[in-house]
């Protein structure tokens, strides 16, 4: 038996765990103590051994949600006999099937998978979901056969079928599941066929893996086609398979499932494959049912958002008054808040110089997405009754651009210091570009400001031609009276977006900058006028 060893802080990504074992972690992150976690690969003979790689829909988690996310590969193994088969479950969170091999968080999984599988074993295959991020790092073509470098098919093929295939394993190719869509109305992106953009091609995920499959003669589980009938033929109870963050429903992940989807979305895996596979089938249980709603039972050591006020400034940052400087949200890990090389909080002569992670993209921390924030943050607390101006100017000094990557002004009803938790929960409204990728059209565009409101991220329209690159010196202002906050980036036309700022913090906001995920920022003309 070999086996991987992982030392893992804060809101690490665990094995699909019981709520028991969740506290026990929960207990030992409050003093900074590092968890271990293992990824046994059994060895015993005639045991057939499933490994699963793919991205978050598949990936365990250990989450501080109200409705935590569940990845479909933590819940195979309940339908399968355990003394025929075992699941190992190598998924990774935001993952594709280039970035699996490559980045230094799942790299380890890709090697242990190599030094492991062997003839008999399974090999699920389950991306799609990143390889369709518009960035180097992770995106590959879904146009283009197995013998075009950079194509989906070609990583597919290269990476993980003729690993399988070298050892007389069984690869199966799995489609990635669709995203929720409120409406019920299931296409383009949310079946993973997409535009693209000048840079990056755009196409049909889903189809390039069945055609890949078909021209190989290889299984296909149709993930995409199955959840979407599943989806369409739940409607407004499809969203009950999803995570939550917190108890409004505003907070619904759209992206990721609870305990009682991920379980669905395998039941319907598992049922699949063994109707196309005579050998899986007999590793599975006899009589298996579906899950039921009875699995979604909240998060036990859920905390209601409501934070209040911090009572100290950061140990790692220093500033001067009445100015505070925090990292916080889901920054990558905890040990990466004070590690120079991935966030810098610094006050200079002309304002601030800030940055969260590099140009360089094993050096990403942070975010701005659908389910979670990443900040470095720079601010003043104000009494939430106060009225106010905000400007400054600022000077990009290096950006890699991609859909998650912003900076700018940002007005709030909670903060933490310097904590790396992916459950805060804050309504703010942002002074900043967001979607730097996304292809320019009638219907969508490149944001110049945001806001999230009741859990949800909410982008204001604006087809912002250019996309901000190093030396763009760019004006921002932010003007608050009452609820109604106004904001300008740049050129662009103004917005005045409507908002309670008293939800987490009822006493205090906090206005300040910030910067996410891959932005070198220097900003002057720091002006901050309170009525």
């Amino acid at each position: 038996m070999k086996k991987i060893i992982t030392t893992l802080t804060a809101t690490a990504a665990l094995v699909g765990l019981s709520f028991a074992q969740t506290a026990d972690i929960a207990a030992n992150e409050k003093t900074e103590a590092p968890v271990t976690t293992t990824i046994e690969v059994p060895g015993e003979k005639g045991l057939s051994r499933i490994f699963i790689v793919g991205d978050s829909t598949a990936s365990p988690f250990n989450d501080p949600y109200y409705l935590p996310r569940y990845g479909f590969g933590t819940k195979v193994q309940d339908y399968l006999k355990a003394d025929k088969a075992a699941v190992v479950n190598l998924a990774v969170s935001g993952r594709s099937s280039k970035s699996f091999i490559e980045d230094a968080g799942s790299a380890p999984n890709y090697e242990l998978l190599k030094e492991n599988i062997r003839k008999g074993d399974y090999l699920l295959i389950a991306f799609g979901h990143n390889d369709e991020k518009l960035e180097a790092a992770r995106y590959t073509n879904p146009n283009g056969d197995k013998d075009t470098e950079g194509s989906f098919k070609h990583s597919l093929y290269e990476n993980y079928i003729k690993l399988a295939q070298a050892v007389k394993a069984t690869p199966v190719l799995v489609t990635p599941i669709v995203r929720l869509n409120l409406s019920n109305v299931y296409e383009g992106s949310d079946i993973h066929l997409t535009k693209g953009n000048e840079e990056y091609a755009g196409g049909d995920y889903a189809q390039a893996i069945r055609d890949l499959g078909k021209e190989l003669g290889i299984t296909v589980v149709d993930q995409t086609s199955n959840t979407k009938a599943l989806y369409e033929k739940l409607g407004d109870e499809a969203k009950k398979l999803h995570a939550q963050n917190s108890k409004n429903e505003k907070s619904l992940d759209k992206t990721h499932l609870n305990v009682y989807g991920a379980s669905k979305i395998a039941y319907v895996l598992v049922k699949d494959l063994a109707s196309k596979d005579k050998k899986f089938k007999k590793l599975v249980e006899k009589n298996i049912t579906e899950p039921t709603e009875e699995l979604r039972v909240p998060n036990p050591l859920y905390v209601e958002p409501g934070y209040g006020a911090p009572t100290s400034k950061s140990k790692i940052f220093t500033t001067t008054e009445p100015w505070w400087a925090s990292v916080f949200g889901e920054c990558s890990g905890q040990g990466k808040i004070s590690n120079p090389e991935y966030y810098e909080i610094k006050e200079t002569e002309k304002g601030v110089y800030m940055h969260s992670g590099t140009t360089d993209v094993s050096k990403s921390a942070g975010k701005i997405s659908s389910s979670a924030d990443g900040i470095a943050f720079y601010f003043q607390q104000l009494p939430s009754s106060a009225d106010f101006t905000l400007s400054a100017t600022a000077k990009v000094v290096n950006i890699k651009s991609n859909n998650q990557v912003s900076f700018g002004l940002m007005v709030r009803d909670n903060v933490l210091i310097d904590t790396n938790d992916s459950g805060v929960s804050s309504n703010y409204v942002a002074c900043g570009p967001l979607f730097m990728t996304r292809v320019i059209n009638e219907t969508e565009g490149r944001y110049a400001s945001f806001a999230r409101d009741g859990g949800v991220l909410v982008p204001f329209f604006a087809k912002v031609s250019d996309a901000p690159k190093a030396g763009d010196k760019i004006a921002l202002f932010m003007e608050k009276k009452g609820d109604e906050i106004t904001v300008k980036y740049g050129n662009e036309d103004s917005f005045t977006y409507k908002i309670n700022l008293k939800e987490y913090d009822a006493e205090n906001i906090y206005a300040g900058l910030y910067t996410s995920r891959n932005a070198v920022v220097e900003y002057s003309d720091i002006k901050i006028d309170i009525k």
